[in-house]
């Protein structure tokens, strides 16, 4: 051991999990970790505990990446290799091997069929986490495996886009067949950003990780901006697929617990609710319960068209709403067929744009039989709007009718005025 380095001790209590009694509290289980620690030495203290949780352990596995990565040098102090306790269930994770992820070597890593432990990395990662949820679902009818399948990618999808973070740490996936119960238990955590904060691109007023979880579970909110080597400070597609898994999950008579930061949302079979946090997660986890076979007749594309027409409708609602706080602007009505005059643009943007943005209303704008908007006209209209409003002008600013030009035109002085977000 280095008695150069500060050290500190983590001591894992005598049961490691989520719920106790009926009640999971989070509050309890996020209690052990320090995330302020640098270059200290850690004692992991496995001793005394005898009994874990395997989501919970995974978590403590992605803990341990991140000391690692934060230049912490790590000491394990194991217990007995017996029944369920921590030490036991550590090894059968092979989560020994921990460090071989970290440095790119892990190919194998999460081979243990039974208790597999998977980082989720790129895209033969993701496949080999859906493998594995189709595993668990042979005894049952194909309806079921389809259904875990698409709950598990959308997850999937949203920890490999939200789930980059400056240490390099891989997002991970945990998967527990509890067979005396009936039961699938599974977990998927990264150390990204969060959900508030890269909301926050498109929705800057929300204020609190719940009121984010809450917003993402809204249909056409939880597109990313994910993309390239920043996967926060770029637009993207927006769509429902948190939307759908979450009811779907309902639908299963399933519970599903979202973390992110120190909030929490529970999506249960006839509930909502919701609950800030004493201690934090240093990005987000999604923890999901399902007994297999409660429901039967179960019918995936059905569910699915139901949902869709539910979020149509909550979608239309939301437009009509929107169109209210909306100002219009017909790009001819003020420049004829050919927009070319530069100060009109600017006197336009000076007393229309720019009030309407103050006023909190989305812009709309117009370009129907326009032949004619040169760089300069555009960036004199738009560049001051785009940057008053940073990343939510992808959200806030609506550009229609525009030709292939126009449009991309109007993309490049957005991309050039929301660079410093991305950076």
């Amino acid at each position: 051991m280095n008695e150069s380095k500060k050290t500190a001790k983590i001591i894992l209590p005598t049961s490691l999990k989520f719920t106790y009694g009926e009640v999971c509290d989070f509050d309890r289980f996020l209690g052990l970790f320090d995330w302020s620690l640098k270059n200290s030495l850690v004692e992991i203290d496995f001793r005394y505990c005898r009994r874990a949780n395997y989501q919970a352990l995974s978590l403590v596995v992605l803990y341990i990446w991140f000391l690692k990565k934060n230049g912490c040098e790590i000491a394990f102090l194991y217990g007995d290799k017996t029944g369920q306790s921590a030490t036991t269930m550590w090894y059968k994770m092979n989560a020994e091997r921990l460090f071989d992820v970290l440095n790119d070597t892990g190919e194998n890593f999460g081979n243990s069929i039974d208790e597999p432990l998977i980082p989720i990395r790129n895209s033969a990662d993701f496949r080999r986490g859906l493998e594995i949820a189709e595993n668990y679902t042979k005894e049952f009818d194909i309806e079921y495996e389809k259904t875990l399948r698409y709950v598990v990618s959308e997850l999937l999808y949203n920890t490999l886009e939200h789930g980059s973070n400056s240490f390099a740490v891989p997002s991970l996936l945990n998967f527990k067949w509890y067979r005396d119960k009936g039961e699938l238990s599974f977990v998927i955590a990264d150390l990204g950003i969060g959900i508030k904060r890269h909301l926050s691109q498109s929705y800057p007023e929300l204020e609190s990780n719940v009121a984010a979880i809450k917003l993402a579970l809204k249909p056409q909110v939880s597109g990313t901006f994910g993309n390239g080597n920043n996967p926060y400070g770029v637009k993207n597609n927006a769509g429902v697929g948190l939307y759908i898994s979450s009811n779907i999950i309902r639908k299963l008579h399933a519970d599903m617990y979202i973390i992110s930061g120190d909030g929490m949302v529970h999506v249960s079979p006839t509930e909502v609710t919701q609950k800030t946090l004493h201690n934090f997660w240093n990005g987000s986890f999604v923890y999901v319960t399902l007994k297999f076979g409660k429901i039967k007749n179960l019918n995936l594309q059905k569910m699915m068209s139901e949902f869709r027409e539910s979020a149509i409708a909550e979608i239309s609602k939301a437009d009509s709403k929107e169109q209210q706080q909306s100002f219009y602007l017909s790009i001819k009505n003020y420049f004829g067929r050919y927009a070319e005059d530069k100060s009109l643009a600017i006197r336009i943007r000076d007393e229309k744009l720019l009030f309407a943005i103050s006023e909190g209303k989305t812009l709309t704008i117009d370009f129907e039989d326009i032949i004619s908007a040169p760089h300069s006209l555009l960036n004199a209209l738009l560049a001051t709007p785009i940057q008053r409003l940073s990343m939510a002008a992808y959200k806030k600013i609506k550009v229609i009718n525009a030709s292939p030009e126009i449009r991309e035109t109007i993309d490049f002085i957005l991309d050039e005025n929301t660079s410093s977000t991305s950076n």
